[in-house]
Parts: C-alpha cells; sequence; structure tokens
C-alpha cells in the first residue's frame, strides 16, 4: 500500500473521530458557531454546526470504506462514486475565501487571522486532495504528451492573465485609487491593515506576488520551467523536479478555486461589489491552473518515461 494511502486512510480516521466528537460534545468551528462565515462566503455560514459534523463524519467513514475497498478487482459502483464524491463535498462545503487569504497574508508573515475555523478548513481542504488524488491514481489513464501540450498551454494562458485584473485594482487601492469602491472603502481598508498591524510592504506586496504568480504559471509552458536557465548559480542547466511545480500549483489552484466558489455565492446572493469583479476570475483561473499544473505532470513524467525506453 502507497504512502499517500495510508496517510488518506489515516485523515478518513481522524476526520471520522473528530466530527463524530463535535456532534455529541459540540464546538465545532463551523456554520452558526463561525462568526466570519457569512463575511467570508461560507457555503456553511448560519447551518447548525452538529448536523454538518454529522455529514462530514459519515463523509469520512464512507470514504474509508471506499479505500479499504478499492483493493479489490471487482470493484463496486458505489464504492468508486463514494471515493469521488467525498472529495468533492469536502472540497465544495467546507472552505472559504479565508484559505487564500491566509496564504496571501502567510506569505508575507501574517498569521493574525488563523484560528479554528481556519485550521479546520485547512484539515478539510487537506483531507480532499489526499482523497482526490487517491482517488484519480486509481482511475488514472495515461494519454498521448501531445495532447497535454496543448491543453497545457491554453490553460497555462488563461492562469497567467487571470490575476492580473486583481493585481492592478491592488495595486491602484494602495495608491488611494478609489477602483470600483467608494473613498469610504479606501479608508476602511487602510484602518484594517493598521488595526492588524500589518507592515504597509504587505499591502505593496500584495499585487507583486499576484504578478510574480502569473510568471511563475508561464514556467508550467516555457523551458525554463522544466531546466534551470545557466545564469542560476550552482543550478543552472539542472533538469526542474517535476514535484518542486506541481505541489506548489496543486495547492495553489485548490485555493483559488475554493476562493472562486466564495465570490460565486457572493455574486449568487447579490452581495458582490465592485471589490469583488475581478474575483470573478478565481474560479476559472483556479480550474485553470489546476489543469495547467496536471498537464505538466503528465507531460514530465510521460516524457520521462519515454527517455528511459
Amino acid at each position: 500500500m502507497s504512502i499517500r494511502k495510508r496517510a488518506t486512510q489515516l485523515w478518513c480516521i481522524l476526520a471520522f473521530l473528530l466530527h463524530g466528537y463535535w456532534v455529541f460534545a459540540g464546538g465545532a468551528p463551523l456554520g452558526a458557531a463561525d462568526d466570519d462565515a457569512a463575511s467570508m462566503g461560507s457555503w456553511l455560514a448560519g447551518a447548525s454546526a452538529r448536523p454538518v459534523s454529522a455529514v462530514l463524519s459519515v463523509t469520512a467513514l464512507t470514504a474509508l470504506a471506499a479505500l479499504t475497498a478499492a483493493t479489490r478487482r471487482d470493484l463496486p459502483g458505489w464504492v468508486r462514486t463514494a471515493g469521488l464524491l467525498a472529495p468533492a463535498l469536502l472540497f465544495l462545503l467546507v472552505p472559504d475565501v479565508r484559505m487564500l487569504q491566509t496564504a496571501a497574508y502567510g506569505m508575507h508573515g501574517y498569521f493574525g487571522r488563523v484560528d479554528a475555523a481556519v485550521l479546520h478548513q485547512l484539515f478539510c481542504l487537506t483531507g480532499a486532495i489526499l482523497l482526490a488524488s487517491t482517488a484519480l491514481a486509481d482511475l488514472h489513464r495515461p494519454a498521448e504528451p501531445r495532447q497535454w501540450v496543448r491543453i497545457g498551454r491554453w490553460a497555462t494562458i488563461f492562469a497567467a492573465l487571470a490575476p492580473l485584473p486583481y493585481a492592478v485594482q491592488r495595486a491602484v487601492w494602495n495608491l488611494g485609487i478609489p477602483l470600483g469602491v467608494d473613498r469610504e472603502f479606501i479608508r476602511d481598508l487602510s484602518a484594517d491593515l493598521s488595526a492588524k498591524d500589518v507592515s504597509p510592504l504587505i499591502a505593496y506586496s500584495l499585487p507583486a506576488s499576484a504578478l510574480l504568480g502569473s510568471v511563475l504559471t508561464l514556467g508550467l509552458i516555457m523551458r525554463w520551467g522544466e531546466v534551470l536557465p545557466g545564469w542560476v548559480p550552482g543550478l543552472g542547466g539542472r533538469r526542474v523536479p517535476v514535484l518542486l511545480a506541481v505541489i506548489p500549483g496543486t495547492v495553489m489552484s485548490v485555493m483559488i478555486t475554493v476562493a472562486g466558489l466564495s465570490v460565486l455565492r457572493f455574486a449568487l446572493q447579490g452581495g458582490l461589489t465592485g471589490a469583488g469583479v475581478p474575483g470573478l476570475l478565481w474560479l476559472p483561473w483556479g480550474i485553470a491552473l489546476g489543469l495547467a499544473t496536471y498537464a505538466y505532470y503528465q507531460r514530465r513524467t510521460t516524457s520521462c518515461a519515454t527517455r528511459r525506453l
């Protein structure tokens, strides 16, 4: 049994026990018990925590049963369905925009928004990734490298362009220009950063990070994304490890997609303002980045296997 499958089974056991405990003892940091759920675009905002905990506990137990049964050759249809629905439920139901927010501020050393609700979302998101990767590994069918070259090219280009509207909007906000918002929003944003004791440099680095992400995304189709340029000290000319691009690409695509779903919730409920308009690109951006990352993985691993033959 692979390390990934063992880790996935361990997560299922922990999730079953944790959510089962919350069903009887209460205290789950989600739904109505999460004060920031509504403002952060959570799909569980206002929901009773105990029934949701029960659903998540049963989901983890069902996923564990699916993983255990997956070792059999005559895999029942319900097992395949459960193996795919469990990560989808965890992915769509629990996380919200705080995942991307925490990652963005965390890269600049600020973790003031991390609380029990955020840690629980991170736990569920980890489980969704483990379950999805395990299910895809069982269902994986190799594809032609040329097919992934075409898919990866267009997905990468879109994923590199999608964050630019947000970067532009955030940059002009830092200059005091109310693009898509009013002056009061700019004052509130500045007051919020001061209340969090966030350095002004972090505010300016957020759009810079989005631009850097766009450049790094292009590495999924550029030569320097496979072989380091010669000017890199000590490493020039060496091949880029596949997982060095795949792991961060996968994590970011998941977080961006989750944030995009939160923006979609605001839009469907009529609560989307001008500040959130660039966020309408986040859902297709996250999907495109995930597809581009998977295409990169397929192309690199297939080409490596071909060279070994």
